[in-house]
């Protein structure tokens, strides 16, 4: 799934973690931004984890997110 909002990508995750991941998504995200890294994971409590890319749109100063289903482990 790419070029998501913000809200909708934490939704999505949320319903493939099966879990609130909310501030976790929000740490790893503002860790990636700092170190400018273009992606970062998100695991919930069970150890399950899910890849998240951050896509930056330079001309509108958007930020997008695209979550790596694939990625998903257990």
């Amino acid at each position: 799934m790419k070029n998501l909002p913000r809200s909708q990508a934490i939704e999505i995750i949320n319903e493939f973690l099966e879990e609130d991941v909310s501030e976790i998504f929000n740490e790893q995200a503002k860790n990636a931004g700092e170190h400018g890294d273009p992606s970062f994971v998100v695991t919930n409590s069970k150890g399950e984890s899910v890849e998240v890319f951050i896509d930056w749109n330079e001309e509108e100063d958007i930020l997008s997110y695209s979550v790596n289903e694939d990625f998903k482990s257990e």
